[in-house]
């Protein structure tokens, strides 16, 4: 087990991608290293911060009740973030090494997860300060055996939910109602199941011989990962249900040859780990809306354009920072055959469109909070597809970068560059601009009419741009190949 964990650092620092992105690993490390400050910094002034928020209780108990809400929302988190570790195991097949071991492999290695890390890095500070100055060792000892099997019970659970619930997205779906529902009973009064989560780990930590009961749960949850490795270990047990998801999509060949390569998009999206990820991800931000949409933001038209800007278009956005990238492993494919460039560019604009379009109808119930948040969404939606599409695929034309569409999106930053962090600035940045010029004029409610007059007339003479745009992406295609081949 030793040596196949070595192998695997072996692979990864030898990688070519890690020797070409080292400037960027040493960035994310830095900011690594920020982020495990901060959480340290909570976790060791979090009893100041819970007698702040609950003078009359016990700070062991408040850490305890939080707790709560923490493994619920770590629990989804790890479904759409964490990755499971794969291992390939082709080289070892003809060599004496047990398959117990290779499937093995992968749990274990998940314990070195990032996320179990910065849990760790929460929960330490605050008990060898208050717990251990506060109980005695038994109490502490059995504490933090609990919270630890906690910790490993979400780990290895998150394997059973990748295999249930990635079957599709109404029972993802359905964890995020029950999840939200639970915390919503739990905010509300209504069943109080952090109360009764923290008198549970309280009952444990003073009977101590009942440590063995979250003990005993996370040795389940570790079996059973390895007991659904085990049973869909071999590739003649893959289910073929994503082919005959998106064969139905066929109707699009009506539309020609953009309606043909529109279809191979979205079959691309469906059939691929990263962009079905960042679909899912993309998914949870639409959320976001009921942090923001607050009786006192209504008047906020900068908080407001914001929304407007990032809810009618977060897939599309995100998703189109790397639009010619995600064809990169078939892009020489589209070179050899006879494709129009300009089909080829007009079919990822309409993509864009559409997406957006669909994100806009998703969060057009915000508007019954208030009227401006429909009309500011409208505007922003003609902003995003005459504007913002355009200026993100004319930057995507710089885009040399390969994109393994096999892998997570979670922390994985293979073909990301500069381009990705500049595209932003002006698209998002414009809106800004807009605002204030009006705003200093006392006028600031007239930017949405024009933000969405810009879009308008872009959308309107989007033939002319798409043609410019086709332009630049002859121009540059070829060297857009030669990058797209570097593995």
């Amino acid at each position: 087990m030793i040596e196949l964990l070595i192998h695997q650092w072996k692979e990864k620092i030898r990688s070519p991608y890690w020797q070409k992105s080292i400037w960027l690993n040493i960035v994310l490390g830095i900011l690594g290293v920020y982020l495990m400050l901060n959480i340290v910094f909570i976790g060791f002034f979090a009893d100041f911060i819970l007698l702040k928020i609950f003078p009359d209780t016990d700070v062991v108990q408040s850490f305890t009740r939080i707790l709560f809400y923490y493994f619920s929302f770590d629990l989804i988190f790890r479904f759409f973030a964490q990755q499971i570790p794969t291992l390939s195991i082709q080289p070892y097949l003809t060599l004496p090494v047990p398959k117990s071991k290779l499937l093995h492999y992968p749990l274990i290695k998940s314990v070195s997860s990032f996320v179990n890390f910065l849990a760790l890095l929460l929960i330490l500070p605050f008990f060898v300060k208050v717990v251990c100055a506060t109980y005695p060792p038994m109490f502490c000892l059995s504490w933090i055996f609990t919270v630890l099997s906690l910790i490993a019970t979400n780990n290895f659970l998150n394997f059973s939910l990748k295999k249930y619930f990635s079957k599709g997205p109404l029972l993802i779906l359905f964890l995020l109602t029950m999840v939200g529902l639970i915390i919503y009973l739990d905010i509300n009064k209504t069943l109080s199941l952090s109360v009764y989560f923290a008198m549970a780990l309280q009952s444990v930590s003073e009977k101590t011989f009942l440590v063995v009961i979250p003990l005993t749960i996370a040795a389940i949850s570790y079996f059973l990962g390895y007991y659904l490795l085990k049973r869909n270990a071999y590739i003649e047990d893959i289910q073929t249900n994503q082919h005959e998801n998106t064969s139905s999509l066929s109707f699009l060949s009506r539309y020609g040859e953009i309606g043909n390569l529109m279809r191979t998009e979205i079959k691309m999206i469906l059939r691929n780990k990263r962009p079905k990820s960042l679909l899912y991800i993309s998914v949870l931000f639409l959320a976001y809306g009921f942090i923001f949409y607050q009786e006192k933001n209504i008047n906020n038209y900068m908080i407001l354009i914001f929304m407007g800007f990032f809810l009618t278009s977060v897939f599309a956005i995100q998703y189109g920072q790397f639009s010619f990238s995600w064809d990169s492993s078939f892009f020489d494919s589209y070179m050899a055959n006879k494709i129009s460039p300009l089909n080829y560019v007009r079919s990822k604009y309409l993509f864009f469109a559409i997406t957006s379009l669909i994100g806009f109808v998703i969060t057009l119930p915000y508007a019954l909070i208030s009227y401006k948040i429909g009309l500011i969404n409208a505007a922003m939606l003609l902003y995003n597809i005459g504007i913002s599409s355009v200026v993100l695929l004319y930057i995507c034309t710089w885009n040399t970068s390969r994109i393994d569409l096999g892998r997570s999106q979670f922390m994985n930053y293979q073909g990301t560059g500069v381009t990705q962090f500049l595209s932003v600035i002006p698209i998002a940045g414009f809106p800004v601009i807009v605002y204030l010029s009006f705003k200093y004029f006392g006028v600031p409610e007239y930017s949405i009419y024009a933000l969405g007059l810009i879009g308008l007339i872009a959308i309107v003479f989007n033939k002319y741009l798409l043609q410019l745009l086709t332009r630049q992406f002859i121009k540059r295609r070829y060297k857009m190949a030669l990058g797209f081949r570097q593995i």
